[in-house]
């Protein structure tokens, strides 16, 4: 692992500098740094990909850390993958919406731990509802307590993205 100042922001790199990239918005990085870190390992070892984490406090945050990824990256920077979870969850189903508007591509985002009442850090506004995909970008849902979910994937899926809930117990991203 190695810990690099980024413009504007901290962040640690785990796993080989040449592997496609995953960008990890943990809420957890500013309580538990070190299990984050070690969750941040673990990915980067099981799912041979370079694990960026950043140290975030707001949107603003999240946005450098894209540029950073994208920045730091040896392989083409629209192959950048993002895994948020809670109010970072909803930030990458944002970005996945937005990022033609943004300049960037995107090949999966993913949402773990996601509701109804958390809202974009980078907006400040609730999740907007998906419209047309005009990119292939694979959005994963975490199954979540109620049905936010798999409301959310069929939304999705009927704005023709490809979207899929993956049940909690397959999912083992956790800290």
């Amino acid at each position: 692992m190695s810990t690099q100042q980024a413009p504007g922001i901290q962040v640690a790199v785990h796993g080989h500098p040449n592997l496609d990239t995953l960008l990890l918005w943990h809420p957890a990085v500013r309580t538990e740094p070190d299990a984050v870190g070690a969750l941040a390992s673990r990915i980067a070892t099981r799912s041979g990909v370079r694990v960026v984490v950043p140290t975030w406090a707001d949107g603003g945050d999240l946005l450098r850390s894209i540029r950073y990824a994208r920045a730091s990256s040896v392989h083409p920077p629209d192959q950048l993958s993002v895994v948020g979870y809670g109010e970072a969850g909803i930030a990458a189903l944002s970005l996945a919406l937005h990022q033609r508007r943004l300049g960037i591509g995107l090949r999966r985002v993913t949402c773990v731990d996601g509701a109804a009442d958390l809202l974009d850090p980078v907006s400040g506004q609730p999740l907007a509802a998906p419209t047309p995909a005009s990119v292939e970008t694979a959005v994963d849902v975490v199954e979540s307590d109620g049905d936010w979910a798999q409301t959310t994937v069929t939304a999705w899926q009927a704005a023709q993205w490809a979207a899929t809930l993956v049940p909690s117990a397959q999912f083992t991203w956790r800290v």
